[in-house]
């Protein structure tokens, strides 16, 4: 019968946290990376719906939409080089993906709630607003907008709660019993 060192058990189960909170952290920033780029290449680029902060000239939103790319990007780099390097996050997938979907998922209800509808830095679509890009456009005069904030905000609130549902089960799984 093997006996094990006092303080064993407690060295690795600070060991498994360490290594749970990495993965998660890891995940966090591939997914708020993740959903930056998303938002910015098909909702800023390719469909041209909104900009980060439209209350300004042309050369306001452009740049405000060049630092939101570079920060997002410089986070989805960031996550990609911790889980590269970290073989702890690696071999905890369940868990880096439910963070990722945690992260992805709480971007953008934060987007949505705080940047729309409490800061009125934009819209989801400006373009259905009668005079789009206006500084004056926020959900209380620019009802047409209200479905798609709608949609944002329940697609993001679903995100969130699968990667809460996926992180809860990882974390059930490694559980010893």
């Amino acid at each position: 019968m093997m006996q094990s060192t006092p303080g064993a058990n407690d060295d690795r189960t600070v060991d498994t946290r360490r290594a749970t909170r990495s993965a998660v952290v890891t995940g966090l920033l591939l997914g708020v990376g993740i959903a930056g780029f998303i938002d910015e290449t098909m909702f800023h680029q390719l469909l041209q719906w909104h900009n980060l902060y439209w209350a300004t000239d042309q050369h306001g939103r452009i740049l405000s939409d060049g630092i939101f790319h570079t920060v997002s990007t410089l986070l989805l780099l960031a996550g990609t080089l911790r889980l590269w390097l970290n073989r702890a996050a690696a071999g905890r997938r369940a868990t880096v993906i439910g963070a990722i979907l945690i992260g992805l998922g709480g971007f953008n209800a934060y987007d949505g709630v705080v940047q729309h509808v409490m800061l009125h830095l934009h819209l989801v679509n400006e373009h259905v607003c009668a005079v789009p890009q206006s500084p004056d456009n926020s959900i209380l005069n620019c009802r047409a907008d209200i479905p798609y904030e709608i949609a944002w905000i329940g697609v993001a609130l679903l995100i969130l709660l699968a990667g809460l549902v996926l992180s809860r089960r990882a974390a059930q799984a490694a559980t010893p019993r």
